[in-house]
């Protein structure tokens, strides 16, 4: 399979070197993903390493110098990027397949119905992973699955600053009508209390991501 739109997936990592090589490992031998970036935002773990494991002609990795947090490490990504068609993934999801990717893709490739796509968790199982799920069901803004061509980003010195609310600032410009929110069954995502056995350094991690997600909701367009 190859699309005409040449398309550049984004993958923004901080410490995920249990988690990587399983979202790496689902697209590397798609022949339709033009070009990998995995951007580390100044990992302590192994994940630069996990990352140059993966021996792919397509793969771009780069680190930042010192922690900038998520929008500051979709901004490189974006500038960084060869192709205006860009594809933003998780560096923590559990269970991606093609078929996610490509029900991502489908309302601004095939349809052309929007100019930007949200994937969304299905909610079939309740598991440990259910409220990540339910949340970001509730609120597809905030989805880090999407899709979007690069000329509607906001400017990259907003999405530079804008760190655990880089998501929905992305959302918010984009008028609703060109939104296209799909359904991802099957799909789903590592909670940060999983990530870590100390539960307030935990808590506070997503205090500090709320926190960021609310500033952001609150800024004027």
């Amino acid at each position: 399979m190859k699309f005409e739109q040449k398309i550049s997936c984004i993958i923004s990592a901080y410490n995920e070197e249990k988690n990587l090589s399983r979202v790496l490992g689902a697209i590397k031998d798609l022949k339709w993903i033009d070009e990998i970036l995995v951007v580390d935002d100044a990992s302590e773990d192994k994940t630069l390493e996990i990352a140059q494991s993966f021996k792919l002609k397509n793969l771009k990795i780069i680190k930042h110098a010192k922690n900038r947090g998520k929008g500051a490490a979709m901004a490189t990504g974006a500038k960084l990027a060869k192709h205006n068609l860009l594809l933003f993934l998780d560096a923590d999801l559990v269970g991606l397949k093609e078929e996610h990717l490509l029900k991502i893709l489908s309302p601004i490739i095939f349809t052309r119905e929007a100019n930007l796509a949200l994937g969304v968790f299905g909610l079939k199982k309740l598991n440990v992973r259910t409220g990540t799920k339910f949340a970001n069901r509730m609120f597809p803004s905030i989805t880090g699955q999407r899709a979007i061509w690069r000329k509607f980003l906001p400017p990259l010195q907003r999405l530079q600053k804008s760190r655990w609310g880089a998501d929905l600032l992305i959302t918010k410009n984009i008028p609703r009508k060109q939104r296209a929110i799909v359904k991802l069954n099957g799909l789903a995502q590592v909670r940060k209390e999983e990530k870590t056995d100390l539960v307030m350094e935990a808590i506070k991690a997503r205090i500090k991501m709320y926190q960021e997600v609310t500033r952001v909701l609150k800024e004027e367009p």
